[in-house]
């Protein structure tokens, strides 16, 4: 590079400023702007110029450590050995070249290869102890994750208690195994017709949505997401472990999934053969490869071979090279959501790409369209990203007409004023707007099956009634009754199934108070945070003359779902829906459980070690009963830490922030 000192010092500073902010896209947010082979480009520019360059490399270099970070809101816990990214190789040539510093190293010992299939998907670390799962972390910074033990629990395909397993005649119970979180394709695609038909912003693929369900704080969230694992490396303290290839099949033993597309190598011409069948067969899959990971087989080997700063030096991953085609982009349309969210969408010139007609794609925000600088009448390059969602990619600038102007978002469509706050990426039509689109949206979530469960107020009937002017609000569902003889005029309704909606309108005043919070429709209000609310205000009318303090107070309630609760009910339209749904007998107060008091209102209870009289669950659902509620956190706002034996790390972190600590005799004392 021919690049003086201080021009080198300049650009280690744009790149290292560059990649932060994508790593926070990516690992922080699960919204990568750019594509991994863009991404590679400028880490490899600044890893040449620190080669250059090396009385500039700083600590806090990108190079230096493992991209990702902890997340705000789960415990922090050590990883026992670091968890490493690898790098990256995007051509046979640089395959060969990994093999001729592997046997430089080695070369005195023979050694194979294996090749598995590189997931894209977001990688976790399990701990086990006495063969149950005891620990489930993140990647994090590569030397401490967060444990999302609740989250992990929830796929179906992860072993609680594993199967026995012995090697050289011990019993494997205390390990770790190294795999990653993914969604199947048809999964992820069912996801998503359910975030369009409710008028929602699609997610962009599969591994951004894996990613940001895992950070759920909620697990009964995540537990309503279909989320997979495979898992490819084994660690213990207590074995000899021989072979990564028949690590495998240890693995499988124990219950774990591991891919069966796994291989053993004697030359790297075999293995090249292996990486050109994927190439052409990975869309076959029913879920997302991004490329494949080559690795030493020997354990020894790979041990002798070591680490460097972000890598281990015995494995490399292939990346493929992400399939991509040109179109006119012929209009951005504006497609309006339930709650008024403004998503663009780009209408383009049909093409074929891996299989697939695409006529429209995602353009996400205001900012990705600024980034990309994308405008109508361009010529973009389109990929399936996730191999799901299209998407644009990048301008072809040279194409780019004379009379070229960027887009920009009107201030109004059909009539309705649009907005976008502050902090916020995302464009607002008012949600209390009569737009057509946003009150059929509104009903039909109202009316959804988690919500107020009316079964035969579907999304075409929905549409269907507000055209014909019987529906204009929630509150118009109760008042279908009066106009039966104009709906059995109708085509496909007769007297059975006009009965069958008037009965479901009639049951759904029957829902809990829960449900009925949630179905209002308020933005930022999911079912979990519904549920929440209504165990501090276990009726209406608290609710609505609680102020932001009120809300904000209460330990999950963040100060977006509190402006937003605050301000909805502070509408005198919502109002009056409130008082008119009661008159139609909408069930606007929380049931009573007689076990249940408000003893431990507003307290919150962290457990660590082993109780003697009942098991942490059991003891966290007394809690429960009285009002109180478990995390699995440890904060400065944390109530009490009940303290067991052997305590973990938990117990240390409550005496530094100076958290009440309870053993289990002072915990039962408080509870009876």
């Amino acid at each position: 590079m021919n690049m003086d000192l201080n021009s080198a010092k300049k650009r280690i500073s744009e790149l290292i400023e560059l990649i932060n902010k994508h790593d926070e896209l990516y690992y922080q947010e699960a919204n990568p702007i750019i594509s991994d082979r863009e991404y590679d480009l400028l880490f490899d520019e600044l890893k040449n110029l620190e080669k250059e360059f090396p009385e500039l490399v700083l600590q806090n270099s990108p190079t230096q450590k493992v991209s990702g970070g902890t997340i705000e809101g789960f415990e922090t816990v050590a990883h026992k050995r670091p968890m490493l990214s690898l790098a990256n190789t995007y051509s046979i040539e640089e395959i060969t070249e990994f093999d001729k510093r592997v046997k430089k190293q080695l070369e005195h010992s023979d050694f194979h290869y294996t090749t598995e299939l590189k997931f894209d998907g977001v990688a976790i670390s399990l701990h086990y102890k006495n063969g149950e799962l005891d620990i489930a972390l993140t990647r994090g910074d590569g030397t401490k994750g967060d444990n999302i033990i609740n989250n992990i629990k929830t796929i179906k395909s992860i072993p609680l208690k594993v199967n026995k397993v012995e090697i050289d005649g011990k019993v494997l119970e205390n390990f770790e195994v190294r795999g990653e979180c993914f969604m199947l394709a048809k999964d992820f695609a069912e996801l998503n017709q359910s975030r369009l038909d409710a008028g929602l912003p699609l997610y962009a693929n599969p591994r951004n949505t894996t990613a940001g369900t895992l950070k759920q704080l909620d697990s009964n969230e995540v537990a309503k997401r279909k989320l997979n694992a495979s898992f490819y490396y084994l660690l213990t303290d207590e074995h000899n472990l021989k072979s990564q290839f028949d690590n495998y099949q240890i693995m499988k033993e124990l219950g774990f999934d591991v891919s069966e597309n796994i291989e053993r190598h004697n030359s790297i011409d075999s293995i090249k053969d292996f990486l050109e069948k994927w190439e052409e067969k990975r869309h076959s899959l029913k879920y997302d490869i991004d490329g494949i990971v080559i690795k030493v087989d020997e354990i020894n080997l790979q041990n002798e071979l070591g680490t460097i700063a972000r890598s281990p030096r015995w494995a490399v991953a292939y990346k493929f090279e992400t399939e991509t085609v040109e179109t006119k982009l012929k209009d951005i349309t504006l497609q309006i959501g339930r709650q008024g969210t403004i998503t663009p969408v780009a209408e383009l010139e049909p093409v074929l790409l891996s299989g697939t007609t695409i006529k429209r794609a995602s353009l996400y925000n205001e900012d990705y369209i600024n980034e990309k600088d994308i405008r109508i009448g361009d010529y973009v390059m389109i990929e399936k990203g996730g191999e799901i969602i299209p998407k644009v990619t990048k301008v072809v600038l040279e194409k780019r007409g004379v009379n070229s102007i960027p887009f920009t978002f009107p201030e109004e469509i059909e009539g309705h004023k649009i907005y976008r706050l502050e902090g916020q990426a995302h464009y607002y039509i008012d949600d209390s707007s009569n737009h057509p689109i946003i009150v059929k949206k509104r009903i039909e979530h109202f009316a959804s099956r988690n919500a107020m469960d009316i079964d035969s107020l579907g999304e075409k009937v929905v549409s269907d009634f507000v055209d014909q002017g019987i529906l204009n609000n929630i509150k118009d569902i109760y008042l279908l009754k009066n106009h039966i003889d104009k709906i059995l005029t109708w085509e496909g309704w007769g007297e059975r199934s006009v009965q069958k909606l008037l009965d479901a309108i009639e049951n759904s005043k029957k829902q809990d108070y829960i449900k009925v919070i949630y179905g209002l429709g308020i933005r930022h209000l999911g079912e979990g945070s519904a549920k929440i609310i209504a165990k501090y205000f276990d009726n209406i009318d608290k609710l609505m003359a609680a102020s932001k303090e009120d809300l904000v107070a209460i330990h999950e309630i963040g100060d977006k779902i509190a402006d937003s609760i605050f301000n909805w009910f502070n509408s005198e339209e919502n109002i009056k829906l409130i008082e008119d749904l009661k008159e139609f007998g909408l069930n606007f107060q929380a049931s009573i459980d007689e076990n249940t008091s408000d003893l431990l209102l507003g307290k919150t209870f962290v457990f660590t070690g082993e109780l003697e009289r009942m098991s942490r669950k059991e003891a966290a659902k007394i809690v429960e009963k009285l009002g109180g509620r478990e995390t699995k956190s440890v904060s400065k706002a944390t109530s009490y830490v009940v303290v067991g034996a052997s305590p973990g790390i938990k117990f240390e972190k409550a005496q530094k922030l100076g958290v009440e600590i309870l053993n289990e005799e002072e915990f039962f004392n408080l509870v009876e």
